[in-house]
């Protein structure tokens, strides 16, 4: 397949946000802006694997014209897996809310070399290009200031405010090393749900725009419970150390968050070591992007990621694969002091009132609904700085280092020791090797949480390591039950004869628990055999 300039400068345009976050959940089919000509059928492939447990993930989409609109749409049933050009290890990825996953503790080394390898259900065979996994290179410090003219908005006319985030860190002299930054803010949501010109009934916004006595513009909900909104950066921020090799770097401006309100908010920073080909591309994209002054301006270099179709390798294919370590550092800003008038689409609360043409009954809340935008489950490190910020003391454990900046607020670390660099000081990090096991299991079990390399052995790879977990293999089977029965219970494939499909053994029901083994029930109190402690007894579960 074979494009023209302008057509590639068009494709560029339209998924330069799907670059943005390579790792995040998007929703089933994403908008794009039209452009001119458009093509269908181009496969996207954006793939992440990173040092960070947890953080490893692939989207496979293509483009597409639906209803007269530009979409790029999600590819279900794809085979995926990474492999070790080293090692020749293979991993595997799930299908999960329209992304590509591997195990929550699964992470690369730093010197490792992987290919990303992706199967489509027509067959079509794509594989990357080698990646060599760079060396993590910690933050330093972290900080930021206030800009009452951070960004310049052409729709407003005026320069508009808000937070610059800055960086310290000391560049490794030995080699040349490329970063890519991306940022992801925590504040308290206020509204869970705005109907425009219309109210909420059963969970969907019920339009009162033809009622002639109709007031409002819209109607606010205010979330039923504590809720925090999730914004990410809208731009690509890369830097080569092509200059400064080996100096100390300071002030880097790795993020700017906009102000749109006067909630206060945390701010994760991510330092991502990526290849010299991977910056290239990303280089090219935000090239792209800062430069479109005019759309016959030419791309800056050609627009090349790193996959080939297997069989037909003419085949132009969008996206990228990058191995990256990664390192991250969390910063607090007080924004509820601040005087400044907010930009942007300010809300204020309208909640329904009687005598409201709208019909009952009234609703005042909604829920909050965990997205990639939205959660109501804040990490306890991070709901801990708005906890602490209504405190007049800026350093409430007392090790000289402000709550704000500080990697472990309620405890002294005036090292500020972070082993893992996810941004946790090892004195308040439940997992500071960051090898996916929390200190409680790595005592347990005899490892060490102060070396990634130390980990418990874990046979079906759900975090639960087997020294603690009653069901090595994940089988829905204890292990002591398939011992007993003669199956293998480190093998999922070996099941033991279980005729009712309790959970338990057809031999430990008569031999142990005394239960009927073709009745999944026998007690009868709607809780089958094996997933109570009683079943003999109907009055306990």
């Amino acid at each position: 397949m074979n494009f023209s300039p302008l057509l590639k400068k068009n494709i560029a345009y339209r998924f330069v946000y799907l670059l943005l976050s390579i790792v995040i959940t998007y929703s089933c089919i994403d908008p794009i802006e039209p452009i001119f000509d458009f093509q269908s059928d181009i496969v996207i492939i954006n793939g992440l694997a990173s040092t960070t447990p947890g953080s490893t993930s692939v989207k496979v989409e293509k483009t597409k014209i639906e209803f007269g609109d530009y979409v790029s749409e999600f590819i279900s049933g794809c085979r995926v897996r990474l492999i070790n050009s080293l090692t020749n290890e293979e991993v595997n990825f799930i299908e999960e809310n329209q992304l590509y996953r591997v195990s929550s503790v699964f992470k690369i080394n730093p010197g490792s070399k992987w290919e990303l390898e992706v199967i489509l259900p027509n067959g079509n065979l794509y594989r990357s290009t080698t990646e060599v996994t760079p060396f993590e290179v910690p933050i330093l410090s972290i900080n930021q200031n206030f800009n009452l003219e951070m960004t310049y908005d052409e729709g407003v006319g005026a320069y508009l405010p808000g937070n610059e985030i800055y960086i310290d860190f000391q560049d490794p002299p030995e080699d040349e090393n490329f970063f890519l930054y991306q940022y992801k803010a925590y504040e308290q949501e206020t509204y869970c749900k705005v109907c425009e010109y219309g109210v909420l009934r059963n969970g969907e916004c019920l339009s009162q725009f033809d009622n002639p006595r109709l007031t409002k513009d819209y109607y606010t909900y205010t979330c039923d419970s504590r809720c925090w909104k999730i914004s990410y950066n809208d731009e690509i921020i890369v830097y080569s150390d092509k200059f400064t090799n080996g100096k100390k770097i300071t002030n880097l401006i790795v993020g700017k968050i906009p102000y749109t309100s006067k909630q206060n908010i945390l701010v994760e920073i991510q330092k991502l070591n990526i290849s010299e080909d991977s910056y290239k591309y990303y280089k090219t994209i935000k090239d792209l992007v800062d430069n479109n002054g005019s759309l016959n301006s030419p791309l800056p270099t050609a627009l090349i990621g790193n996959f080939t179709n297997i069989s037909y390798p003419d085949e132009t294919v969008l996206g990228r694969f990058t191995a990256a370590s990664a390192v991250t550092k969390s910063i607090f800003i007080k924004r509820d002091n601040r005087t400044e008038r907010v930009y942007g689409n300010f809300l204020e609360l309208q909640p329904e009132l009687l005598g409201d043409p709208i019909p009952n009954p009234l609703t005042y809340e909604y829920s909050c609904e965990e997205s990639r935008f939205r959660t109501k489950n804040l990490d306890l490190k991070f709901l801990n700085y708005f906890e602490i910020s209504s405190l007049v003391n800026d350093d409430i454990d007392g090790d000289e280092i402000e709550n704000n900046s500080d990697n472990c607020i309620s405890i002294s670390n005036s090292d500020q020791s972070d082993l893992d660099f996810d941004g946790i000081g090892d004195a308040c990090d439940n997992d500071a090797d960051g090898d996916g096991y929390i200190l409680y299991y790595e005592n347990f079990c005899g490892t060490s949480d102060l070396d990634s390399q130390s980990v418990p052995d874990d046979n079906d790879m759900d975090s639960m390591p087997d020294c603690i977990d009653e069901d090595d293999d994940n089988d829905g089977y204890i292990d002591e039950h398939e011992i007993y029965s003669d199956s293998d219970p480190f093998d999922q494939n070996s099941l033991p004869l279980d005729s009712d499909n309790d959970f338990l053994p057809d031999i430990v029901e008569r031999e142990i628990t005394r239960t009927n083994p073709n009745n999944p029930d026998t007690d009868g109190d709607g809780y089958i055999d094996g997933r109570e402690c009683c079943p003999r007894n109907p009055n306990r579960n």
